[in-house]
């Protein structure tokens, strides 16, 4: 009897329970599914996402002088702010806000009357917001204006150190090349030209999530033996603990490799998820996930009393992890973001994911390294442990 023996028999008897192949291949699929299709609209990071044009209402109520209007004018028919809102405008504040009531605009913004006055005294120039309805609608708008905002205290501070001679030669050069000048930039940052739908999304993560559970079956068959007492045969057989340790390890590491490939194949010809081209890091990437998720499984089942507890254990940890990461859905707080770079599933997620966007190869294999750390660090752990109690009928 050797690991390889050993090896096969474990995959034997774990292919033989209905409950563990519905929860290892049937569950993630059905969940990549109803995950995907529900949340499709507010997860999809594609190009059908980006807001059209923004009505805006402009209020101009005060003794602004014509630089005032003649520099809002500028700004508003530069190409790129023309393209993303539409304007209109008001002499009124209540006009305006009677307009957003019944949605006629989505955003409007309220030029102060002594904005001229307060910009000579060098006080930062600053716009007054009206917000509709639509709270994406706002944010753009919002952005809009700031970028405005910015260019007219960039000016004073032009003029407040050079002088108006040096501003006036700003000016002129501005005017100059202002058939190719534009205010703002629209880009899709962290992008090859790509993005991931939700499906997509939730398939990288509930992969990273379901291998893990690999760890539990490691778990709950080292328990097996021992409840069953059939540990105390394999030990009287001419075998060592560390063979038959090594045999159930690569027992279902092999099953939790085979459902890696499942859950990619199935989702690229079911639900059409993009994996990305560089099917080897994939493959890389999921021999990461499946040593982690055996020496948790490990850990953990050194270290509990009972197949209860580990089996407990084994649960939290995986939810723990996966909702920490932004498995379930993104978290986008700093704190809780700093935690999940501890995570196997944060780096494993985060590798899939920059591979669906064509990111760059070293982004790629920056996540897949720290994946890798990771793996090692809980390799050492479960070595150690190992060393210190050991697999055997007490």
């Amino acid at each position: 009897m050797n690991i390889w023996h050993i090896c096969m028999f474990e995959i034997r008897r774990i292919l033989r329970i209905r409950s563990v192949l519905l929860n290892l291949f049937v569950l993630p699929l059905l969940l990549i599914f109803i995950l995907g299709a529900a949340l499709s609209s507010t997860m999809d990071t594609g190009k059908d996402n980006v807001p059209g044009q923004v009505r805006v209402g402009v209020i101009q109520t005060g003794s602004n002088s014509g630089s005032i209007t003649a520099a809002l004018n500028a700004f508003v028919a530069a190409p790129a702010v023309a393209d993303m809102m539409k304007v209109k405008h008001f002499t009124s504040e209540e006009e305006a806000e009677r307009d957003l009531r019944q949605g006629e605009l989505d955003f409007a913004v309220l030029i102060p009357p002594d904005l001229e006055e307060r910009m000579t005294k060098g006080e930062e120039a600053k716009l007054q917001w009206i917000l509709g309805k639509d709270g994406t609608l706002n944010i753009v708008g919002e952005t809009l204006f700031t970028r405005f905002t910015d260019e007219l205290n960039r000016h004073m501070a032009t003029v407040e150190v050079l002088g108006p001679e040096a501003s006036m030669a700003v000016a002129s050069m501005t005017d100059e090349g202002s058939a190719n000048f534009s205010y703002v930039n629209v880009s899709n940052s962290g992008t090859a030209g790509t993005s991931y739908s939700a499906s997509q999304y939730y398939a990288a993560s509930m992969l990273a999530m379901f291998m893990l559970y690999a760890g539990m079956t490691t778990s709950s068959s080292l328990f097996s033996e021992r409840d069953k007492k059939t540990l105390t045969r394999l030990q009287a057989a001419p075998v060592g603990n560390g063979v038959i340790f090594a045999g159930k390890i690569a027992g279902n590491s092999l099953l939790a490799f085979m459902q890696a490939l499942i859950i990619v194949l199935m989702t690229y010809w079911l639900y059409g998820v993009n994996w990305g081209t560089h099917p080897w890091l994939i493959v890389l990437i999921c021999v990461l996930i499946t040593i982690s998720s055996m020496m948790i499984g490990v850990i953990v089942a050194l270290v509990s009393k009972s197949a209860a507890s580990a089996s407990a254990l084994m649960q939290g940890i995986i939810i723990a992890m996966t909702f920490i990461s932004g498995g379930f859905t993104p978290i986008a707080i700093d704190f809780v973001q700093r935690i999940a770079e501890f995570t196997v599933n944060h780096w494993a997620l985060q590798s899939f994911l920059r591979m669906m966007l064509n990111a760059s190869m070293s982004e790629i294999m920056h996540n897949i390294l720290m994946l890798g750390v990771v793996s090692a660090v809980l390799l050492a752990i479960a070595a150690v442990i190992y060393g210190k109690v050991g697999y055997r009928y007490e």
